[in-house]
């Protein structure tokens, strides 16, 4: 078991860093782009009227840990896999809107003030844990295996 998550924990790593550097090159000005042009409706519905993207767009990047732990995690099926991914960047990116929305919200009302970051940070916290939770929900028989292992099998008797 310790082999194993030895194992996972070096891939995630070896995958990650070069993700992580090829999205803060380029990835995050070319999803920015995209992200305006698809954001710019729901933005308007919002009364959204500027996007902060020099508050936000340093917390685009969880799409690479999302997309690492769905590609190396054991046992989820190819359709399952798939699937889930699909539906994960859909909410991450709804997720973007969120922080974006609030953002502006935080910006517009308190400026750069202290008050401005107390507004922004719980966004931050969500939207920063939001590919983890989505691992989560949809790795949950593959987390309940681990932790039972690292537990070791309940006994009837206590």
């Amino acid at each position: 078991m310790k082999k194993r998550f030895l194992l996972l924990t070096l891939e995630f790593l070896a995958i990650t860093v070069p993700l992580g550097w090829v999205w803060i090159e380029w990835g995050r000005t070319f999803y920015l782009k995209v992200f305006v042009e698809l954001a710019t409706p729901i933005f308007i519905v919002l009364g959204v009227t500027e996007l902060k993207a020099q508050l936000v767009i340093d917390h685009f990047i969880n799409y690479v840990p999302f997309l690492v732990l769905m590609v190396i995690t054991p046992t989820l099926t190819v359709r399952r896999r798939a699937v889930g991914t699909a539906i994960g960047f859909v909410i991450i990116f709804l997720g973007h809107i969120l922080l974006a929305s609030v953002a502006f919200v935080a910006s517009s009302k308190y400026g750069e003030s202290q008050e401005a970051f107390n507004t922004l940070f719980p966004a931050f916290l969500f939207n920063d844990s939001l590919p983890f939770i989505l691992w989560a929900i949809i790795s949950a028989g593959y987390l309940k295996r681990v932790v039972v292992g690292v537990r070791g099998p309940r006994s009837s008797q206590s």
